[in-house]
């Protein structure tokens, strides 16, 4: 009887674990980019249109999360990513300056041209950001700007 009642207790716990992440980002910012995907996920996507979540470092220790409904940004120096697994959706990430090193395990450049558009499309579609500030691997909510797309 002992046996049983630990065996389901041991059971029990390893079920109601919380899912950790599998990406090369920490568990932290993993946690925060699915709740932001849960709130604006992809629901039909637009022909000749490129989503890609993105995640933003800056200079002032805050970070930003929105929805690229155009692709991968050529503009900035060094995009890394695609960061995804069964329950991230494409993310990536611009840190020219490794800002985020304690929130991301491991800078990759994987997938990004299956990211990026080939032509030129207009798009007006504005997701809400989400701007977080940077407290050692943890990231703290601290704004948010409004898009033209509702959850």
């Amino acid at each position: 009887m002992t046996k049983i009642i630990t065996l389901a207790s041991f059971l029990f716990l390893i079920i109601s674990c919380e899912e950790k992440s599998k990406t090369d980002l920490n568990d932290n910012l993993y946690n925060v980019l699915i709740d932001y995907q849960k709130k604006f996920p992809l629901k039909e996507i637009p022909e000749h249109s490129k989503y890609v979540y993105e995640v933003y470092f800056y200079q002032d220790s805050t970070v930003s999360i929105s929805l690229s409904p155009i692709g991968v940004n050529l503009e900035e120096k060094k995009p890394y990513g695609i960061y995804k697994d069964k329950n991230l959706k494409a993310t990536y990430v611009i840190d020219d300056n490794k800002l985020g090193k304690n929130l991301i395990k491991n800078y990759i450049q994987k997938d990004l041209d299956k990211y990026i558009m080939k032509n030129f499309v207009i798009n007006d579609a504005i997701y809400p950001e989400y701007i977080f500030k940077i407290k050692g691997k943890k990231l703290v909510f601290s704004d948010s700007i409004r898009g033209n797309i509702r959850p």
